[in-house]
This record gives structure tokens, sequence and C-alpha cells, in this order.
């Protein structure tokens, strides 16, 4: 936007937030009524009863509303038939116990329309309520629901209260209910899956007892392409020779004449026609089939699925994801509203918004640059000392700004540095939050809170600016791993290994695989193995075990006299199918490849042999690089009370990248996994190794002493400029020495070199 046109809102918004509005708190948002024609309790009969749940694609930690002022978008997808007929909207929460039932609201609003308004006022329980849509307020496609909570504390009017607010809408129990239901055939009925007693959305790969390793390799390609159809965060792969019972997806693959597939496989399959398949199951159960005689053929059918009736579902969810969060794979501003950032008036004690900032996987932390944030807002007067805005990123304060004015105060592209050091590699969480305080707070008293006068007000318009960053790859490095599936992603082929062939580490191992998948947004080409990987391979490794006793990293490494055995079984080969980066009408977002061969170093063109000479002379260099986190400190974390773990450490013999998944048990294994994947445990991954605590379900990072780097991709001169402020920074000691050297150069050169060369004299 013109800076002429910001000026003018910021001028707007200054009044706005200093003086009184006309309207009351009921007029910020018209409700529907909230009599029997409106909202109707879940256990109230209704015309048209619905016999079918449509799940929202988010999951519990996009449902949770905190604060005296929160707002979420939730989406569902309606099939044509779903979309042309009236239904109800179930929302289902419970609130703290510190909120005020007296004005706490939730307003509701469908597709950019109110819809209705009801009380929050469930501390002890969950409350459900269905509310009626009618059919002209839906669309076919995705459905848009945004819900807004404003709630205040009961005895507490402090700003620290505020913290303690909270609403949340339970992602197992809220949808859309509906009395249509997606025809068989329809593969974007599998938009509507609903979730199983743990909350979570099942996938179940349906295998034999006997030789489960052949159809899981045919599956992971289809599994993983699921999750990107689905585009949910709470995914739960498992492994049975019977399907599943209650909401989920059963998956059935291969041929009908396999003596190797369990007979209800073979059934399934035999009637189902060739490719791929979707129909309506019992209790919300979704059968899915993929009838093909070889596992090339299954590809095939895979990839032509994918660039066809899938293609819409998978470019929605790239676009859905690309729309909420800031890429900073490119230097560039982003204001606000290009991530779903609204401008709305505050009239609370404490605001607060967050958007997530996408950094590439190579991106090296330093302090040679800052991400800026360009504030553009305003406040009131008549504000109380100890108005003040802070940013925290990743859940650490990093930056401040002091807000109090007696007159209020005009932010206009305000500058705000936030250190490179605060971020890493993967997806990181950003806060914004602006305390303002009002003296008469203190008193506390509901009947003089006036919430038609506007406290504070951040505009759309405020920008995130991201800086030329250095790149180069680091190890350990868990946050690349989990934020981008670094350095499994890409063409090449890794191991995926699990040291026992049981279907709870099979689902556990695939689990993983779909989370990773969502990462990368596009599958990986993976090969399963059963045993311990061989250190003298060149080829990355994900290894899930449970094996009582983790093996120790110095064996893990494969340090030298320490012989791992190869896999005991043969190798499992999938192929592997990949999105595109850029999305265009034209473009298929998925291509099918297959790893099965490679060209030996004496095929290899001169310059790709030069290439990779450069490659690896570069290590040499990479070696000079030691980069050591500040500020934070490991916790210990007792044996006993732990439940997995993730490590990460590079072969000795060769130049391979190992991340292990351990845990005592299976049992502690498929809860670790539950753990470990879940949305906000995920992105908070960091460092060497990670340890989920079994008593609390915690996460705790482990950060090394010094990180080794892969050769340096961009050699240019910039990005190396930027790799040397970087190392300096993080090694003040030899920057102050650098400098010390420099000017005692230059000072000898003056007092001892430029006497004795005499002075010239011109004429």
């Amino acid at each position: 936007m013109h800076n002429l046109e910001v000026r003018r809102r910021l001028s707007a918004a200054a009044i706005l937030v200093c003086l009184s509005a006309n309207a009351s708190h009921a007029g910020d948002f018209v409700p529907a009524d909230l009599g029997a024609a409106s909202v109707q309790s879940a256990g109230q009969a209704v015309s048209d009863i619905p016999r079918q749940m449509v799940a929202f694609r988010q999951t519990a930690a996009a449902m949770r509303l905190e604060g005296e002022d929160a707002a979420r978008e939730l989406s569902f997808y309606l099939s044509a038939e779903q979309a042309a007929t009236a239904g109800l909207l179930r929302l289902s929460y419970t609130n703290a116990v510190s909120v005020m039932p007296d004005d706490a609201v939730l307003d509701i609003e469908l597709n950019g329309k109110p819809l209705a308004a009801l009380p929050i006022r469930s501390p002890n329980g969950p409350a459900t309520h269905d509310i009626p849509v009618a059919a002209k307020d839906l669309t076919v496609g995705w459905n848009q629901v945004r819900l807004r909570a404003k709630q205040h504390h009961r005895i507490d009017c402090s700003v620290q209260a505020t913290y303690e607010l909270w609403t949340q809408v339970d992602p197992l129990i809220s949808g859309f209910l509906t009395s249509a239901r997606p025809k068989d055939g329809d593969l974007a009925g599998l938009l509507s899956v609903g979730r199983n007693g743990d909350g979570a959305t099942e996938i179940r790969v349906i295998a034999g007892n006997d030789a489960p390793q052949a159809t899981l390799r045919d599956s992971l390609s289809l599994v993983q392409t699921l999750a990107l159809v689905l585009g949910r965060e709470d995914l739960s792969i498992t492994v049975g020779d019977v399907g599943g019972s209650g909401p989920g997806i059963d998956l059935y693959l291969g041929d009908p004449a396999d003596a190797n597939l369990p007979q209800p496989a073979r059934d399934a399959l035999a009637a189902a026609p060739r490719g791929l398949f979707v129909r309506q199951g019992e209790h919300g159960r979704q059968i899915v089939t993929m009838r093909g005689s070889n596992n090339s053929e299954l590809q095939s059918l895979l990839v032509a699925a994918v660039n066809g009736p899938l293609l819409p579902s998978i470019r929605a969810n790239k676009f859905a994801m690309t729309k909420t969060r800031i890429d900073g794979e490119s230097p560039g501003t982003h204001p606000l509203s290009s991530i779903g950032y609204q401008t709305t008036p505050f009239a609370g004690r404490l605001f607060q918004t967050s958007f997530d900032v996408v950094m590439p996987a190579d991106f090296y932390p330093g302090d040679y640059a800052t991400v800026d944030l360009n504030l553009n807002a305003a406040t009131a007067s008549g504000l109380a000392p100890g108005t003040q805005l802070l940013v925290r990123v990743n859940e650490r304060a990093v930056a401040s700004l002091v807000l109090y004015d007696p007159e209020g105060t005009t932010l206009e592209d305000k500058p705000l540095e936030l250190p490179l050091r605060a971020f890493h590699p993967g997806v990181n969480h950003v806060r914004v939050l602006a305390e303002v305080p009002l003296a008469s707070d203190l008193v506390c008293d509901p009947a003089a809170r006036d919430e038609a006068r506007s406290r504070f007000l951040l505009l759309e318009e405020t920008t995130v600016t991201i800086p030329p960053l250095a790149r180069a790859g680091r190890l350990p490095d868990l946050a690349a791993f989990a934020g981008s599936s670094f350095p499994l992603k890409g063409s090449a082929a890794f191991d995926l290994y699990v040291d026992t062939a049981t279907p709870a580490r099979f689902g556990s191992a695939l689990t993983l695989l779909t989370r990773l998948a969502m990462s990368a947004g596009h599958p990986l080409p993976a090969e399963l193995k059963i045993g311990r990987p061989d250190p003298r391979k060149s080829t990355n490794a994900l290894i899930v075990g449970a094996s009582g006793q983790p093996l120790e990293l110095a064996a893990l490494a494969g340090h030298k006299g320490d012989r791992l055995q190869p896999s005991s079984t043969d190798d499992l080969v999938t192929a592997s199918v990949t999105v595109g980066d850029q999305l265009s009408d034209s473009q298929a977002l998925l291509d099918a490849f297959q790893v099965e061969t490679r060209l030996e170093h004496d095929q290899l063109s001169l310059k790709s042999r030069a290439s990779d000479w450069v490659a690896r002379a570069s290590t040499t260099v990479n070696r000079w690089l030691a980069y050591k986190d500040i500020g934070r400190e490991d916790i210990k974390v007792d044996p006993r009370d732990q439940l997995i773990s993730v490590r990460q450490v590079a072969s000795a013999e060769s130049a391979a990248v190992w991340t292990y998944v351990n845990a005592a048990d299976e049992t502690m294994l498929q809860r670790g996994v539950a753990a470990l994947t879940k949305p906000a445990t995920w992105t908070a991954l960091e460092g060497g190794e990670a340890v989920i605590r079994r008593s609390d379900l915690e996460l705790v990072n482990r950060y090394p002493e010094s990180y080794s780097f892969f050769p340096i991709t961009d050699t240019s001169p910039a990005n190396l400029r930027r790799l040397a402020a970087a190392w300096l920074s993080d090694n003040f000691i030899i920057y102050v020495g650098l400098v010390l050297a420099l000017m005692g150069g230059f000072g000898w050169w003056v007092g001892y070199v430029v006497p004795r060369r005499g002075v010239r004299t011109v004429e």
C-alpha cells in the first residue's frame, strides 16, 4: 500500500483508539438470535437428523482461543451433494474456570457472513451447540468458519491474568453435520473423514502377518500422498491384518490374487475397480482401495490420480499453507495482510497476535542481520505507565518497545529488529503482544469496564522484512529435520529402518514418514529396511526402534572397531512421488520417478565431476565453522522419565546422516511418536537431541557444543561474506583479536614504516 494511504489509515486509527465509539460491545458483531430457532443443544431433535460428521481440517492447537479477544479460522470440505443440503454446524468447547460467564461470547461467521453467537459458560466440561445452516450459506469445496472469543477474568484485572483466559474447541466432536454422504468413487470425500477417540486422523494399512513388508513397500508413496491430500497435522498410521473401527481410513492395495494379502484385503480389492477408489463404510469409516497387479502399475495409477482428481485438494492445501506463513526462502517484505491478519480495534488489556516464519533448511543463524518488524499501529490516550509492546520468537522474548504516552501515540513503519539468532531452520512462531493497561483496571469493576473505547490498533499494513540469509546446512539440526525434512528431502533415496518387523514399529515409522512428507510438501523417496544400518554406506537413514536399551551414540555413529551388521532382510525399495515447487494451472504437482539406478562416478560428466570435487574440497572450509547456541541451557532428564528420544548423528565411516528415534518398548514408542508429531512439539524440535518426558509429555531439546557443516552450495561472494560475519559474531573473541591485530598493524605501519620511508616532496 502506498505510504500516503498508510498515513491516512494511521490518522484514522489514532482517532479511532482515542475517541469513544458510539456502538456498544454487542455492536462489534451482530449475532443471530440465540433462541431455539438458531441454536440447539446436541440432544435436541431436528426435522432432518444428520447422519455424518464432516470434521474440521485444523487440529486442537489451531482451535484454542487465548486471551481477551482471540480469533481462529477453521475449514471443512463439502461435496456437491453435501453443499446442496442444509445441515448443522456443531461446536463443542470447554473454557478456563477463570472466564467470567456474564459477558463472555463466541462470535461465529460462516463464509464471511455472521452466523450466531454463543455464550462461553462451560468450565466444568464440554458444552456442545448445533447451529442450523441453510444450503444457500454453504459452498462446494472448502467452507470457512471464523471464531472470535471475547472473554474476561472473573476476579483479576491485571495484565498477567489475561494469560489465564482460554476457550478450547474440541476437534473430535466439532464439525459439520449433514444427512448427505459423498458418492462412492468421489476421492474428494476423503476430506470429510472424522477423527478417532484419540483425536487423530487414522490411516490403517491392511497387510498380512506373514509378509507385511511387501505391502508396506508398495504403500509408502500412497500413504504419504493421502496425507498431503488430507492436509492434516494429526495423522496416525497403523498397520494390521483387518480393518479398524470408528472414524478413519482403511487402506487396501495390491492384487486380489496375491496370496500374501490377508483375506479381508483380497475381498475388498476384488470388489473394487482398478486404480484408486474410495467408498463410504460404516460408522464414519472410509474404505480406500488401490488395485494393481504390481508395484510399477500401482505407481502409475497413483500418478494418474494425483494429476487428476486429487490435484485440486493438494493445490488447495498448498495454497492454504502459503497463505498463513511467511516464506523466508527469499529476501523480501511481507505485510501481515498477506497471511490473513485483519485490522481489528482492541479494547482489552493485552493484545496478542501471532504468525509463522518458515526459514530454509540451510539457514545459518547469526548476528549478521535482523528480521525487521515494521509497525503501523496506534495507542489511545490515558493509558497507564507500563504500556509496551513485546515480541517473542519461538517463545523467547527478543524485542520490546515502550508505547506509553499520556496523549497516545501513532507509529508509522516503526522498525523493531528481531535477531536472526532467535530463528532456526523450519517453522518459527512469532508472537506480538501489546500490554495496554488503564489505571482504572486496578479497580476490577466489570460494570465500569468501557469496551466501546479502543486502546490499541495494529494495522494490517505492518510488515515483516526478511534479509538475505547466510546459507550453510548444519549437522545435527533437528529444527531443519522437522521443518523441511532436511537432509532427507530431495530426489536421493534414504533408508527407513525399523529394528524389528512388528505392526507397532511399522506404524510408528510410517507416522514419522508422513509427518516428514507434510513438512517437505511432497512424498519422500524412502527405502524400507529391517535391522540396523551399515556405517559404510553413504545413504542417509531414519531409524525407528523400541529396543529397550538404546544404541550407544558411539556405536550409532559407526566408530571404528564397532561393526554394525547390515540389514538382515532384503532391501525394500519404493518408488517416490514428488511435488513441484511452483504452482500453475498447466503444471502437475506430482511427478513419479524411480530411485533404482544411480550413475557410477566414471559415468558422470566432466561438469558433474568438477562440482563433486568442489563440494568435497569445501568440506575443509566447513570445518572452520563452529556455531554455538547462546543463552540456551540443557535441561537434565531422568532416564526413567524418558518416553522417547530423537538423535541425529553423522556416520564416522561415510557422509551419511542418521536420525534415530528410540523408546524402551513398543507402547512407549507409539505414545512417544504421537506426542512427538503434534504440531506444537514437532515445530519446536531443535539441536542435536530431543526427549519427550513421560511425566508431562513435554519436549526437552539438547544442543551440541558445536555443529559440523555440509558442503556449501552457495559459494557466491555475498553468501561467503554473510557466513564470515556470522562466524565472527559466534566467535567474538576471534573478532576482537582480528580488530586489535589490524589496529596494531596499522599503528606499526604509521609509527615504524612511514618514518623510515621518509617524506617525498613533489615539486
